[in-house]
């Protein structure tokens, strides 16, 4: 029997949230039922609707606060060390399909698995996943803007097209690797990025 965590509610949450995260990252959001993620969070049933009264608000949660904070922490905010955010773009890049676990490659990347899985059928998710799109298209513009101004993004490069270009470059990685199954994928992905970066430097 599963013993619910009560000593520290805020802990306890945190805990349900990422054992849901990884099961359903694992599995798909469809291919798991509340009663699977209690049981892989070791607590009750009851535990788990108190802290999340419904499977749609995992899902929700997971969106905001791991998914965004992972691009955050992952794409976003390492730019700021580089005086040459072009540079940090390629490095963060390089970095990312480096060190991913082989065991996850085949899995490919949350954010899109739950847009791929839940945006037909769910207005709410479609449109939280789009808002982190969204805030990650701009914060990689606001560098490459950054990147513009101080003289190492050509003058004439439209930075809200280029923001997406990279996004979309990024996201479609995962995609490819998980298509393939097969991590060698990340080193031509790589040498094609950074082509098309040396390409727009000043």
């Amino acid at each position: 029997m599963p013993k619910t965590r009560t000593r520290n509610p805020e802990k306890t949450r945190a805990h349900i949230l990422n054992a849901a995260f990884l099961e359903i990252y694992r599995r798909g959001y469809n291919g798991v039922g509340v009663r699977e993620l209690a049981s892989k969070a070791g607590v009750t049933i009851g535990a788990f609707f108190h802290y999340f009264p419904t499977k749609n608000h995992v899902a929700h949660a997971i969106i905001e606060e791991i998914i965004r904070t992972g691009i955050q922490d992952r794409w976003i905010k390492p730019l700021a060390a580089y005086k040459n955010p072009l540079q940090g773009i390629l490095k963060c890049f390089k970095n990312t399909f480096e060190n991913w676990p082989d065991e996850l490659v085949a899995l490919g990347c949350p954010l899109n698995n739950l847009t791929q899985e839940l945006s037909a059928s769910d207005e709410t998710i479609k449109a939280a996943t789009q808002a982190v799109l969204t805030e990650w298209i701009k914060n990689t513009k606001l560098h490459l803007k950054r990147a513009q101004e101080d003289g190492y993004l050509l003058k004439n490069v439209d930075t809200q097209e280029l923001a997406e270009f990279i996004v979309t470059f990024q996201e479609g990685t995962f995609a490819m690797g998980k298509a393939m199954n097969d991590r060698r994928i990340f080193d031509s992905m790589y040498k094609n990025f950074k082509r098309h970066i040396d390409s727009v430097s000043a």
